[in-house]
């Protein structure tokens, strides 16, 4: 009887251990803590789509997220036509940016840039236009104005060679207004210049671009060269938002008489990351690589 006893406690006691022993704060499992999966990868947009259908592709270098080429829709031609930005780079800087549509009858664009001591900003540009005839061409002479404290561009004067003429005749002026980094508003003012060279604003007709309301989440083109999209609103200035930090949830275009002003806005869904991944009301779609 005794000895039952004695066999019953030296078994509770064993018990007790292994259970004290199965919550010991030495079991590696527990002690461990879980790995640090570290910052999330450097990501670079590769493709918009609109309806399932291809707008913009950018074709970058692995690694680095320099970009090679941009394909982008031919506004001018419609339908299935393709502008395709081919880049040159010197030093690391943009210095070239040449615009080919897929449809013959577009015209071709051919920017060469004179880039600042940072290589991201440009200094001045030329451009040359060309068309099926010499009175469809084209030659831009670009100046670029930065504010002196912000470093912000304010305002790219382009003089203008047009139809074949010798001596620049033509110009638009790109005035830049700001809320705190984000491009709200680009004025042109299309005229003539007079014959000191110099604008004659009481010839210009005016187009307001007004990018309105900005989120504060990460612009899908802020992960490309502002330089690149710089040279694609000289094409068409309703891209210009392009160059901000955050995303516009309006877009007000006022084009000269009797075109009708043009509202448009947008509705975002944002990644994890604070990356726009969906525009809603146009059902726009944006793709990332990573680095």
């Amino acid at each position: 009887m005794v000895k039952n006893y004695f066999f019953k406690m030296f078994a509770s006691i064993a018990f007790l251990g292994l259970l004290t022993a199965c919550n010991t704060t030495s079991d590696p499992t527990e002690s461990i803590p879980n790995p640090d999966d570290g910052a999330p990868p450097k990501r670079v947009l590769s493709k918009v789509g609109a309806n399932n259908v291809s707008q913009e592709e950018y074709i970058t270098t692995a690694g680095t997220g320099d970009l090679q080429a941009a394909i982008s829709k031919d506004e001018s031609a419609g339908g299935s036509a393709y502008y395709t930005g081919t880049v040159t780079y010197t030093n690391k800087n943009i210095t070239k940016v040449k615009y080919v549509s897929s449809a013959t009858s577009s015209l071709v664009y051919e920017f060469n840039i004179v880039p600042d001591a940072t290589g991201k900003k440009i200094y001045n540009a030329t451009s040359t236009t060309t068309g099926a005839t010499p009175s469809a061409s084209v030659i831009s002479d670009y100046t670029f104005t930065y504010n002196s404290v912000t470093n912000k561009l304010t305002k790219i004067l382009e003089k203008r060679k047009e139809g074949g003429i010798s001596a620049y005749n033509k110009f638009i002026d790109y005035t830049f207004v700001y809320s705190g980094e984000n491009v709200i508003q680009v004025v042109c003012s299309k005229g003539i210049l007079d014959i000191n060279g110099s604008p004659n604003m009481g010839t210009a007709v005016v187009s307001k671009y007004s990018f309105q309301n900005y989120d504060a989440q990460k612009s899908p083109y802020s992960t490309l060269p502002s330089v690149y999209f710089i040279t694609r609103s000289l094409i068409n200035p309703a891209q210009f938002y392009k160059i901000s930090p955050n995303n516009p949830t309006s877009m007000f275009i006022e084009l000269p008489s009797p075109a009708a002003p043009v509202n448009t806005a947008q509705s975002y869904s944002y990644d994890n990351q604070g990356y726009v991944v969906v525009e809603k009301n146009q059902n726009v779609t944006f793709t990332y690589k990573n680095l």
